[in-house]
């Protein structure tokens, strides 16, 4: 079985997922209080078009999902801070344009080969080069959690009273979407398009089950993410399954026995 960690990609593999599994949760938890789990559903789909429209284009497609990811949420934050467009309208029309725009990009490129990798990650997409890009954004997410975690929390609880307080509540709801993107972007090739909201939204769902503050929700869906990424590792390695559906799969036994547990309790 140890034969496993002999391989770079493996080896890249679990590196990702160390730095990426445990953000993913924190920042669902705060979706999650902010009824705004939609968000990551449509980051999600634009980095479906960022990957479709790097392999027509031919160029380095994490860095293009990084821009496009920020791009959209910085116009998503400011159409709806402007009341321009309800929030479930100018999500709707991002997750549409990013799935129809996605599947032009990927037949015009002749690339339709590529997209089980895309909508359901793999664990052979992740470039050394990659790795690097993927760490940084996630010391940068860390970071940003680190040190606004106090104030996003005020804001989803009640952003009135966060402003009434003196929080720069359109700053930090600003920053949130673009950590958000950011989160998402250097996650989706590992967990794919279609699944990265399964890792930012189950874990706490999971633990709000099990959990009776905020602070042990965060803590258990932290574990949960990490000990399901790293068996989806496995699992997928030695059954062929992709792996964002092999993570997503642990974590859907997680959530069953977590409402088990809550019913018989």
């Amino acid at each position: 079985m140890l034969e496993i960690f002999e391989l770079s990609l493996i080896k890249r593999a679990f590196l990702v997922i160390t730095f990426v599994a445990p953000l993913a949760p924190v920042f669902g938890v705060f979706l999650l209080l902010r009824r705004y789990a939609f968000f990551a559903d449509t980051l999600a789909h634009v980095g479906f078009l960022a990957l479709a429209l790097s392999l027509f284009l031919k160029i380095n497609s994490l860095v293009l999902l990084i821009l496009l990811s920020l791009i959209i949420s910085i116009s998503v934050e400011q159409l709806r801070a402007k009341d321009k467009l309800p929030a479930e309208g100018s999500l709707s029309f991002f997750l549409y344009a990013g799935v129809s725009l996605s599947v032009v990009f990927i037949a015009l490129s002749g690339s339709t080969g590529s997209i089980m990798n895309i909508l359901f990650g793999s664990l052979s997409t992740v470039t050394k080069g990659d790795v690097y890009l993927i760490l940084a954004g996630a010391l940068i997410c860390g970071a940003f959690l680190l040190k606004y975690y106090k104030k996003i929390l005020n804001l989803c609880i009640d952003e009135e009273i966060a402003h009434a307080s003196g929080i720069n509540t359109a700053g930090i709801k600003m920053l949130f979407a673009t950590a958000v993107a950011l989160s998402i972007s250097i996650s989706i090739k590992t967990m794919g398009a279609l699944l990265i909201g399964a890792l930012m939204i189950i874990p706490p769902l999971t633990a709000m089950q099990l959990c009776k503050s905020l602070k042990t929700t965060v803590i258990l869906s932290i574990i949960i993410s990490i000990f399901s990424s790293y068996s989806g590792i496995f699992l997928s390695f030695y059954s062929g399954i992709p792996l964002g559906a092999s993570i997503s799969t642990i974590l859907i036994f997680f959530f069953l026995i977590s409402t088990v547990f809550k019913a018989f309790k």
